[in-house]
């Protein structure tokens, strides 16, 4: 029965074969930051909306006279409305100065350049079968020093985007279903658990402020 390939068959070999693998998997790497950079841009937006949302909501409260002086007290009802206008400031500070957009486009922009250096050494290794071991020494020179200037071009992804990475490939990188779900998990962490707590968390505890005072 063949043995199926693993990161370490690369490892193990030429320095050649290791690059391979270095570019293969920073690719992706970089193609995932992208990826992870748009998802909690889209969340932060809806974040914020949400937030604007309940503050507005809050507000139309004593507007329309839904409640009623004697079973609610204003004061409560003023502080919620402070406590998410401070919120809904802070936040979107942070959020507008961290410009996930523009960071995703350049991870976007780096793993192209990679991905380029990726199909050079896939041609060589596909149409060259027995190329001399000057030649090797020479291109492997060449896309190593290529590599290394794109990386010092760009910011350096996260280690959730490599681990990501190998999730992908959880077989080839020998994680088995744990593994993966571990690393899933970290994601979601890293991700969206910030936000959807911002999302879900205040109109719980105001109506549950209002209810208590009734």
């Amino acid at each position: 029965m063949e043995k199926k390939k693993s990161y370490k068959d690369y490892l193990d070999k030429t320095f050649l074969e290791e690059l391979n693998y270095k570019v293969w998997s920073t690719k992706g790497s970089r193609f995932n930051a992208n990826k992870r950079l748009l998802k909690i841009a889209d969340l932060s937006n809806l974040c914020l909306s949400m937030l604007s949302v309940y503050l507005i909501a809050i507000g139309l409260l004593s507007v329309y006279n839904i409640y009623s002086p004697e079973t609610i007290n204003e004061s409560l009802i003023a502080y919620s409305i402070t406590c998410l206008s401070i919120l809904l400031l802070v936040f979107g500070q942070i959020e507008n100065a961290k410009d996930f957009s523009t960071k995703a486009k350049q991870y976007h922009n780096c793993g192209l350049e990679i991905s380029s250096l990726y199909n050079d050494l896939r041609i060589f290794k596909t149409l060259n079968n027995k190329p001399k071991l000057n030649e090797k020494r020479k291109f492997a020179e060449k896309i190593s020093n290529k590599y290394e200037r794109i990386l010092e071009r760009h910011e350096n992804h996260q280690p959730i985007d490599h681990n990501m990475f190998k999730a992908s490939k959880a077989e080839y990188h020998e994680l088995d279903k744990f593994d993966v779900f571990k690393i899933k998990i970290d994601y979601y962490i890293k991700t969206g658990l910030v936000y959807h707590t911002l999302i879900i968390l205040p109109p719980i505890v105001i109506i549950g402020l209002l209810i208590k005072n009734i």
